[in-house]
């Protein structure tokens, strides 16, 4: 996944916050409508083929399009793993609509983003159990992932002051790890989840707490 292509938080709270401009062109909306069925009806085969099984003739077939039209849009089928994280990313976002981050802790930026991320899992478990494991597997999330530089830009906007030996980034990567392992975890439980909600939120306080108690760096 390229981080320079993919949308900031910043960007992605912009366009959820912005005033509605002038209706889009007919030909906009079609390209618009197009789009939202290929990744309809891919994502409706990844859960019910997997990802290895179902092909881009497949998805083309489901949409109704034509081979190229979705190689136009979606030129690799990983890529429609992207977009699956960039909808969510969106989604969450939502979250910050009415809110100034610049002047709130960053344990409740944080809190707030996770529990909207938490949200949308719960919304869409069986998606998520078929689709986050791909992700796992065919993206680059153990690298980097626009997740982890979403909680390092939420970081650096709070009011809090980190320790020396942390950065923004830092901490966004360790958080972003723990989220995609709570959420393989997740939909790994059957027949009743756990909570996901509070097992992120436990993440988040021992990411910012620190895990030992009482004690303090090695002298």
């Amino acid at each position: 996944m390229n981080l320079d292509t993919a949308p900031t938080i910043r960007e992605l709270v912009a366009d959820a916050g912005a005033t509605p401009g002038p209706p889009p062109s007919r030909r906009t909306r079609g390209r618009h409508e197009r789009r939202d069925r290929m990744f309809e009806a891919a994502v409706e085969l990844f859960v019910e083929k997997g990802f290895d099984e179902t092909s881009m003739d497949d998805i083309a077939e489901r949409a109704g399009l034509a081979r190229t039209t979705v190689f136009n849009h979606f030129p690799r089928k990983v890529a429609f793993l992207e977009e699956w994280t960039l909808r969510r990313r969106q989604r969450a976002a939502e979250s910050f609509r009415d809110s100034d981050r610049t002047r709130q802790p960053a344990r409740v930026l944080l809190g707030s983003y996770f529990r909207a991320l938490a949200a949308v899992n719960l919304e869409t478990r069986v998606e998520t159990s078929a689709i986050m494991p791909l992700g796992v597997r065919q993206t680059d999330i153990l690298l980097d992932h626009p997740l982890s530089r979403d909680l390092a830009e939420l970081l650096s906007e709070a009011e809090t002051v980190l320790a020396p030996s942390a950065t923004p980034t830092q901490v966004g990567r360790l958080l972003a790890l723990g989220y995609f392992s709570a959420v393989t975890r997740w939909v790994a439980v059957e027949p009743e989840p756990f909570d996901l909600a509070a097992e992120l939120a436990a993440l988040l306080d021992t990411v910012l707490d620190g895990a030992l108690a009482g004690e303090g760096p090695p002298s």
